[in-house]
């Protein structure tokens, strides 16, 4: 948890907020009577008036006793565990904004509704008035008349006064919750339904374009890829520990589509589902992806949730949450943009094979691989130019032969084209760092939503992107669309590319490459390394921070081609568990530390130095022995080729330096 404002200037939030109340309830829960999890509709304040109990929120444990009181927001996950008596508390649900102009200036962030998802509990010095005025306002809600819950309203306002004036006097700390520890909790509880960025973005109040960064961010992977993980891994557990059927266990995990799961699943896992089922050796070997591991879980728990839909005021136990799932459409301007594409395009005859008007004055790699084989084959030729069919994560999907004008959405993968000897016309913002400084001279920079205008102005005859499938319905409307995934082996990774774009050879070059490279340094980073163990960190916060696996940052090559130690604990929590990371807190810093450290410098936060400094961080033994590498490009938190040849340098000359 992160402090983002004083109390000064949540008084300051307070004092502009347009609010809602929508709901007040007084809960008793007896002894052995837990309540939860279920996830916050609205922003609530919970105010305890008899007995004990652990209160968490999301990762916080309040200790809660009569008179206690804490605050979460909207999507945060609360848990009520009574210790050996009963529990009572009123529960406050409200909802507020910031009028648009005043939150700009006020806040000087993209969320208005950020003020009112921050999380705080205290003991108040002074209760009794809260007491009295939580109790009006049960009774006042309870009348059901217009005029009493408006009367609840301006109650509702002495309660914040209060509570605001006791917090100023006891300065008590207010902390901003974890969105991404938020985004993940909420996918493995609802992992079956049909989730998308926008859906998620809708119950969290983000744009999906912050989210999706967001979480890109902290974590590396996008939000889909990570939902996808947590379905193949629940479908895993299914396979091996029930006889559910191929369809129920689809079905179970979230996918109407067999085939498509069945796909999706040998994708993630190396394996078909009846292969994981019937030949359990075969997995233990290790021949599926290590990202799977399969836990104990095999099914969502039922949740208690407050339900947002028509009514504000009463609980639901059920399977199905309370997730609105809608389409995001594409503005008016660019629809007539694309229907009047496609009307030039019926009208001017065969198509240019260099993918559209002004192609011609780029120039066109030489494709020295002309046989297709593995994910592509040869199909119909469309407007003069041949293409193939190619068998993506988002199924098959036909693109051209020979590519040529390439926009790569997903920037994190332009390294895997540059490998190749392409440069793509248009690329994500992900893909400028000093790792490709010189190697995209002309390459336009998408930033990092999706702007499908200009996207379109590119004249594209192949996109690549994340695989989410809201945006590839978008994205196919302007040109062929491929999705990829991260997460994949490199050599794997690689050589589709090369299937994608008909350089399959050049594919196979640049692997065998890279394995020289490996098998020179190798021996020489094990032999001066040896038993010691190695950490690779970076910064989220001034009091968390995370370790790596293999994941970017150098781990693909420090645990995967080096076959280096982690930790114990990172081995477990980082690399074992599938994840690829583990957030951490400072205190623990001592049990994660290796003998060599290597910290990843750009976390998108430039406040984040100070959590390596201060005596606990003096005493670790790599910070003694001269054994920490700061690496502070934005492409060492990538896993392409481009990014791995100049991490390969930096890790070999930290770890072999006298």
């Amino acid at each position: 948890m992160k402090a983002t404002v004083n109390v000064h200037e949540h008084i300051l939030f307070w004092n502009h907020a347009a609010l809602k109340i929508m709901d007040v309830r007084h809960i008793c829960l007896q002894a052995g009577e837990n309540a939860g999890p279920y996830f916050l509709p609205a922003s609530a304040f919970l105010y305890a008036t008899h007995g004990h109990a652990t209160v968490i929120v999301d990762d916080n444990e309040h200790a809660a006793k009569p008179f206690y009181i804490l605050h979460g927001g909207k999507g945060a996950r609360l848990d009520i565990l009574p210790t050996n008596e009963s529990f009572h508390y009123y529960l406050m649900f409200y909802k507020a904004s910031l009028p648009l102009t005043r939150g700009q200036h006020t806040l000087r962030h993209t969320d208005q509704h950020l003020p009112f998802r921050l999380q705080y509990g205290f003991f108040p010095l002074h209760p009794a008035i809260l007491y009295e005025l939580a109790e009006r306002m049960l009774g006042e809600w309870l009348a059901q008349g217009r005029l009493e819950h408006f009367h609840v309203k301006t109650l509702f306002y002495q309660f914040v006064h209060e509570l605001l004036r006791q917090m100023e006097q006891q300065q008590v700390s207010i902390a901003r919750p974890n969105l991404t520890s938020q985004l993940i909790r909420y996918m493995q509880e609802h992992y079956a339904e049909p989730l998308t960025r926008e859906s998620l973005a809708h119950i969290f109040h983000y744009s999906a374009p912050y989210l999706s960064k967001h979480f890109r961010q902290e974590t590396g992977v996008s939000i889909i890829d990570y939902l996808i993980r947590i379905r193949m891994k629940r479908a895993g557990a299914l396979l091996r520990k029930t006889d559910l059927s191929l369809q129920e266990v689809a079905a179970s995990v979230g996918y109407a589509d067999v085939s498509y799961f069945i796909r999706m699943f040998k994708k993630h896992t190396g394996i078909t589902p009846k292969q994981f089922k019937d030949e359990p050796e075969h997995a233990a070997k290790g021949s599926y992806r290590p990202i799977i591991r399969l836990g104990s879980s095999i099914a969502p728990r039922r949740l208690r949730r407050y339900i947002d839909i028509r009514h504000d005021n009463h609980y639901q136990y059920g399977e199905k949450g309370d997730l609105l799932v809608y389409r995001s459409k594409l503005p008016v301007g660019i629809t007539l943009l694309l229907c009047l594409t496609l009307w030039l395009s019926a009208c001017s005859g065969p198509a240019n094979t260099n993918g559209g008007t002004g192609a011609g004055n780029l120039p066109s790699p030489t494709v020295a691989a002309e046989n297709h084989s593995g994910n592509a084959t040869v199909g119909n030729s469309t407007g003069g130019s041949e293409t193939v069919t190619y068998s993506a994560v988002n199924g098959e999907v036909q693109i051209p032969k020979n590519p040529q004008r390439i926009v790569m959405v997903a920037g994190a993968f332009t390294g895997h084209l540059l490998a190749l000897g392409l440069k793509p016309v248009g690329a994500g913002d992900e893909s400028f760092n000093n790792y490709t400084e010189g190697k995209l001279d002309d390459v336009i920079n998408l930033g990092n939503d999706v702007p499908y205008e200009q996207i379109t102005e590119l004249q594209p005859d192949l996109i690549v992107a994340w695989n989410d499938a809201e945006l590839i319905e978008q994205l196919s409307k302007i040109a062929p669309t491929v999705a990829v995934e991260y997460g994949i082996p490199l050599r794997e990774q690689l050589t589709d590319f090369g299937k994608m774009t008909g350089r399959e050879e050049q594919a196979k070059a640049w692997i065998a490459e890279w394995d020289a490279k490996i098998a020179e340094y190798k021996p020489i980073v094990q032999q001066a390394v040896g038993d010691q163990t190695v950490s690779i960190f970076d910064s989220g916060s001034a009091k968390e921070f995370y370790a790596y696996g293999s994941f970017g940052r150098g781990g693909d090559i420090i645990y995967g081609e080096f076959g280096l130690k982690a930790p114990p604990i990172i081995q477990k929590e980082a690399i074992d568990s599938g994840q690829g990371w583990a957030k951490l807190s400072l205190e623990l810093l001592p049990e994660y530390a290796g003998d060599y450290i290597f910290i990843s410098g750009w976390t998108g936060d430039d406040n984040a130095a100070p959590v390596f400094e201060g005596s606990l961080w003096d005493n670790l033994p790599a910070v003694k022995n001269n054994r920490v590498y700061y690496e502070n490009s934005r492409g060492f938190v990538f896993s392409d080729p481009i990014s791995l040849e100049a991490q390969l340098t930096f890790v070999v000359d930290s770890l072999t330096k006298k």
